[in-house]
Formats: C-alpha cells, structure tokens, sequence
C-alpha cells in the first residue's frame, strides 16, 4: 500500500461532503428577513461552510495528514468526518450522517474508477480544491489555507512516477472494493446496477499520451518497424486535445471531481444485496476488535490539529435533514444496520506452536493512551485532545 494515499482520500472525500452540504443548505434556506430562528438563512449556509473548510485545512491538521503513512480504516476515517461535519453551528442526526458519508465515498469510488491514468486522480483532487475556494471566495483568510495546501499537494505529488500513482490508485481501490451503495443520481444515469457496482465505459478519451486503439505495429530486432495491422474496437475512442494543468491555476480539462449536485435533483442511497448480506454477517461477530484500541491512538496522530469550532454562548446548532422528511430519516436510522460499513475480515495465518497464546499476551497488554493536555506530542490519544480543543 503507497504511504502517499491518505491526504488525497482525505481531500477529495472532504470535496464531496462539501458540495452536499452546500446543496442541502441551499435547498433548506429561507430568505433572512422571512426566516424563523430555528430555519437556515443563506447567512447561515456561508457560516456553516466556512467554519468546515476552515477546520478542514487547518495547518496543524494538514501537517499531520502529509507525513507519509498508511490508510485509516473506514471507521476510523468516517470519525474525523463525523467531527468535520460537527465544526460549526451545523448539527446531523445518525441517519442523516451515515447518508452523507455513503454519497462522499460512493462519488469518488466512482471518479477513481473512471480515471484515464493514475496521475489524474491529482487532478481530481484539484478540481475538489477550485470547487471549495468558490465556496470562500470572500472570506481571504481561509482561502489562503487552501492555497497553502494546493501548494502543498503540487510539491508532495507532481514528482512522483507513473508507478507511484498507481500504487495510490491500487491503494484507493482496495480501501473502496466492498463498498457497494446505490445512489439515485447514478442509478438514474444508468452509470451503477442494481446491486451497486459501477459500469464502466467502453468509449471515450483515452488517456493523455496514449493512441486510440485499432493499430498494431511489429518491429524487427533492430526497432525498425516492419508491417501493420489494424483491428475493429467495440467501443468509440478519441485523443484527448491537451492534458489538464497541474499547476495552482488553470484549466484541468478532466471534468471528475466537480460538483455533480449543480443541478438540483434528489439523492438518495440505498443498501445493495450484497451491502446487507455483509451487515447481517457482521451482526453473528459481535466479538470487539482487538486492533481498534491500537487504531484510535493511529487515528490520534491525525485528528491532533482539528481546530472545531464550538457553537457561541446559548447557540445549540441547526440541524440538516439529507432526507426530504423526519419521517425518511427517522426510518432510515431504525432500518440501517449498524455494522455497514464496518465489516472486519478475518485472516487466519498458518498457526504455530504456542502462537496463539503468544498473540493473546500481546493483544492483552494493548492499551488506550489516557486523555492528555491539548498540548501533548505527537503519537498520544488525540482522540482526547479534540475533544479539549
């Protein structure tokens, strides 16, 4: 796995939740002068997003996310979004929650699939980042965060290989692969079955610096080429006209990675066959994991920086519906199984003798770091640490 991939999952996942966000609240809003004081007013929306995008790129937090390590698991993760998603006035139901984390993850499955070459997931990664600086065009300061990471992204990744971004793109697929959450827009756009897998094109661009397929050339020993062939396609393919930019500014060409809800129209998700099968699966291990206490104190190291934002004096916080009704999300929250997402796969090694109680010794000392002051170093329970902050 490339100890290169979290801040690029972290990043365009964040993308995502950001253009929800945005198109819930707007869909919520009410003019100021009309609105009550538990209703959305645009004024609120504007709060909302800045206080997430601030907390998001927040220099602690995005120093900590560089440093090369491996991938959180999906529980892991989904806490420090949990947390994102909670670092204003705004306020989320579980129901509500776990549908926006199933859109964040199934759309950027979905671009990472859909990539013409590995490297182009960095400009997926740009587009997230232009889409997010027009949601703080007027605020200066917290666009320069952006621009700081922007500058960050562009030394970290523009010189790695063709090879590396593979392993990324290998890494990226592997933490999504059994993921499989229908989603409205993609069911209606014919771009995702019935049971939640993707289709995948057959036309289309082809990856910059490559030929349309259809020729076959053959060189002799010497590189001379010697004869030419050319095959019938299945599907229709064209050059693309110029590669996208890779620079803090400019044209990326690549269309994944912008904002799908642009156009207004409803979104919902829904569990697959095979999402259920692998939830009632997990229900019959109820066994805790023993690698969770060793993964919040890995998680620790990342959440360390969050800056969250604490609603003001009296203020308890909005809450946002993703459902069109308390009714949908009341409903969703009772029939969702709570281990969806969590499924844990067990591998079992070639046992030897007296491994298993060697094992056992060593699971049992595994403990969780107790809570320290906000001022502690790096590798302690930060898990604590945001709660103080």
């Amino acid at each position: 796995m490339s100890a290169r991939t979290l801040p690029l999952l972290f990043l365009n996942l964040g993308g995502e939740m950001l253009y929800i966000l945005d198109q819930r609240l707007r869909a919520q809003s009410i003019p100021g002068d009309k609105a009550r004081k538990d209703e959305w007013t645009d004024v609120d929306r504007k709060r909302v997003m800045n206080d997430i995008i601030a907390t998001m790129f927040n220099k602690k937090f995005m120093e900590e996310l560089f440093k090369p390590q491996d991938l959180y698991s999906k529980k892991a993760l989904r806490t420090v979004y949990d947390r994102l998603a909670h670092a204003s006035i705004m306020r989320l139901n579980q129901a509500s929650m776990d549908k926006l984390y199933d859109l964040m993850t199934m759309a950027f499955k979905y671009q990472v699939l859909l990539c013409p070459r590995p490297r182009d997931i960095l400009l997926v990664t740009f587009n997230h980042l232009d889409a997010i600086k027009d949601f703080i065009s007027d605020s200066p300061g917290i666009l320069n965060q952006v621009d700081e990471t922007f500058r960050r992204l562009i030394e970290t990744y523009n010189c790695l290989s063709d090879g590396e971004f593979q392993l990324i793109r290998q890494t990226l697929l592997i933490f999504f692969q059994d993921m499989h959450i229908r989603v409205s827009i993609f069911l209606k756009d014919k771009v995702q079955n019935s049971n939640g897998r993707f289709v995948l094109p057959i036309s289309g661009p082809v990856p910059w610096g490559t030929e349309v397929p259809g020729l076959i050339r053959i060189f002799n020993h010497k590189g001379v080429e010697v004869k030419r062939a050319e095959f019938t396609t299945a599907g229709n393919y064209v050059t693309p006209q110029r590669e996208g930019s890779f620079e803090l500014y400019g044209d990326r060409v690549l269309k994944l990675g912008t904002n799908m809800y642009s156009v207004t129209r409803p979104v919902e998700t829904h569990m697959s066959g095979s999402s259920k099968n692998l939830a009632s699966q997990a229900k019959e291990n109820i066994a805790p994991n023993p690698l969770a206490k060793e993964e919040l104190n890995f998680l620790a190291r990342l959440l360390g920086g969050l800056d969250i934002q604490k609603p003001a004096g009296g203020e308890t916080g909005f809450r946002l519906n993703l459902f069109t009704t308390d009714e949908e999300e009341e409903h969703a929250a009772q029939t969702r199984p709570e281990e969806l997402s969590y499924k844990v796969i067990n591998i079992e090694a070639t046992e030897e003798p007296g491994r298993r109680e060697e094992l056992s010794r060593i699971l049992g000392e595994m403990e969780v770091a107790e809570p320290r002051p906000a001022s502690a170093e790096k590798g302690e329970d930060l898990l604590a640490l945001m709660d103080g902050l």
